[in-house]
């Protein structure tokens, strides 16, 4: 059966993008589970030197709200005037309730404002614009928050090389605006749960398929390298390489083709930044030259969620005339996600450094 495409999100602008990272840097050159040839070879597969960790006691909550904060505040936006939250995470501040609603407090939003998470990981960018777009426009809500953010070092075992050395910390906040002169918003969204076991935590809460004991947080050892408990992350590289050069691809072409793009037309391209062997070969095998990918690998590593978000950020030099961008964010679930939004000269996009505890 034939698939009709995704509509186009129309008459939704992106008004700015603030990322807030903590000042912690983990760096590959002192990670003592490898030795110093193992951690050059490291450092040039995955492009990975350093990355944020977020310090004790600061959660993604607070990466977030400091975002969202200091977008705010650029964007001179009345907190009573938005009327929607949606935070996508997979590394809330609680099982239970939604972090979103705990921010909405926080942030002093009105109660009035719609606010609710979502589990997802590195597509979330392009799912993030999907939902809370479509969500305002059917609602009509005027202005809305998209936080997406992760404390994913919280989730690895220092004595794993296999995922301790790859991931950071973040949170974001994205200003969106109902306004009908907005270039519209093509997108490409999928999903496929049998590839679940690519990236997982296997235990959790007590409502989980495999609730945490109290003798599972002993680690194991499962390789030279590798211990880690079941509430660690698990990360199997090769099933997601191999996902990820046979998906985004095809995804990356079949976006173009709504939106009616040509490749040559697109100004700059941001992947997940999963690691640089990976997006390396994505560039090549989609065509695309080298000096339109913005990334951030070499700073702040593998930042899941937020990695979409991070690198617009950090590109705001590149991006400050605006223009085409392609966006395709793929990893745990297996979930992959592509977008092409046309940003607006000046819009802001601004990243910092934030310790702060709210």
């Amino acid at each position: 059966m034939m698939v009709p495409p995704i509509a186009p999100l129309t008459g939704v602008a992106l008004r700015g993008i603030c990322t807030a990272v903590p000042s912690g840097v983990a760096r590959t050159a002192d990670y003592t589970l490898l030795t110093e040839a193992e951690r050059a070879k490291f450092a040039a597969g995955t492009g990975i030197e350093q990355r944020r960790v977020a310090a004790a006691g600061q959660y993604t909550s607070d990466l977030c709200i400091a975002a969202a904060g200091e977008l705010l505040a650029r964007l001179d936006w009345d907190k009573a005037s938005v009327q929607a939250l949606v935070m996508i995470t997979q590394t809330g501040d609680h099982p239970v309730p939604a972090t979103a609603i705990i921010v909405q407090h926080k942030l002093g939003l009105p109660t009035s404002c719609a606010a609710f998470d979502i589990n997802l990981g590195c597509s979330s960018y392009p799912y993030g614009l999907a939902v809370l777009g479509s969500m305002m426009r059917t609602l009509g809500l005027r202005r809305a928050l998209l936080l997406v953010g992760d404390v994913s070092t919280r989730l690895c075992s220092y004595n794993d090389k296999s995922s301790w050395p790859l991931f950071g910390d973040a949170g974001s906040a994205t200003a969106l605006e109902l306004d009908e002169a907005a270039a519209p918003i093509h997108f490409d969204l999928n999903s496929d749960g049998a590839g679940k076991d690519a990236i997982i935590v296997e235990a959790g809460g007590l409502a989980s398929r495999k609730p945490a004991t109290a003798d599972g947080f002993a680690e194991v050892e499962l390789a030279p390298g590798i211990a880690r408990h079941p509430s660690h992350l698990q990360l199997k590289g090769a099933d997601i390489f191999s996902f990820a050069i046979g998906a985004v691809p095809p995804s990356i072409r079949r976006v173009l083709a709504r939106a009616g793009w040509e490749l040559d037309s697109v100004d700059h391209v941001v992947l997940h930044q999963a690691n640089k062997m990976i997006n390396d070969f994505i560039r090549k095998k989609v065509g695309y030259p080298a000096d339109k990918a913005i990334g951030t690998l070499k700073d702040y590593g593998n930042t899941s969620s937020v990695s979409i978000p991070l690198t617009l950020c950090a590109g705001a030099s590149a991006l400050a005339d605006g223009g085409r961008v392609l966006l395709c964010g793929f990893g745990v679930g297996l979930s992959w996600a592509s977008a092409t939004l046309v940003l607006e000269a000046g819009t802001v996009l601004h990243l910092f450094d934030s310790d702060h505890v709210y």
